[in-house]
């Protein structure tokens, strides 16, 4: 009976730390430690914003130093994994995902490949309700020893809206300066007026 027992609390533990095994996170060897300068561009709207950002890959952890400000999302660093990697190319191909959480319960996933030293992806702000509220492209390089981060941030027109204003633009002018839309509207264009003029004064 107690050799049964022995048994059983034996095989209770070799359980127990096969699932404390199982869930133990794969350490990341091939981002830990690395800083990346990016220049991130916002998608959508009236207005393009563009700004620079750091990204931080750090035990797990993956940080953007631009969205952690309090003004800017106050996301906190959050875990990140290697989603795939890819050595049959020249140069190293990675993916990964994480995704950060602030106060408000509110997500920022962010996702993206580093190829060698070259780092490009997206960003995405979700609501605590998982609705989009923003989202963004970035694209940079792998941060060098003593270069420093430099907050900066731009806003321009977007090119989108502002071709589809010139296209409106372009077809209303087109259409007040159609000799036939001016026939058809029985109005007479001061070509016209200017010449009965003349032969007015000439009789």
């Amino acid at each position: 009976m107690n050799k049964l027992k022995i048994i059983s609390s034996f095989l209770a533990i070799l359980f127990l730390s096969n699932i404390a095994f199982a869930q133990k996170k794969v350490k990341d060897t091939f981002l830990n430690k690395k800083y990346y300068l990016v220049e991130v561009t916002m998608i959508g709207g009236k207005k393009q914003k563009i700004f620079a950002d750091e990204l931080s890959f750090t035990s797990g952890k993956i940080k953007s130093k631009h969205l952690s400000s309090p003004d800017e999302g106050g996301f906190l660093q959050g875990d990140y994994g290697v989603t795939k990697v890819d050595s049959s190319g020249e140069a190293k191909s990675i993916d990964f995902k994480g995704t950060c959480k602030n106060s408000k319960n509110e997500n920022l996933i962010i996702t993206g490949t580093v190829f060698g030293d070259m780092i490009d992806g997206s960003m995405t702000w979700e609501t605590s309700k998982h609705k989009v509220k923003s989202e963004m492209t970035f694209t940079g390089n792998l941060k060098e020893k003593g270069q420093k981060f430099v907050p900066a941030e731009k806003t321009s027109s977007n090119p989108s809206s502002k071709q589809k204003s010139s296209e409106s633009k372009s077809s209303e002018t087109k259409k007040g300066n159609n000799p036939d839309d001016t026939k058809s509207s029985g109005k007479k264009s001061k070509e016209e007026l200017l010449d009965e003029e003349i032969l007015n004064d000439e009789e």
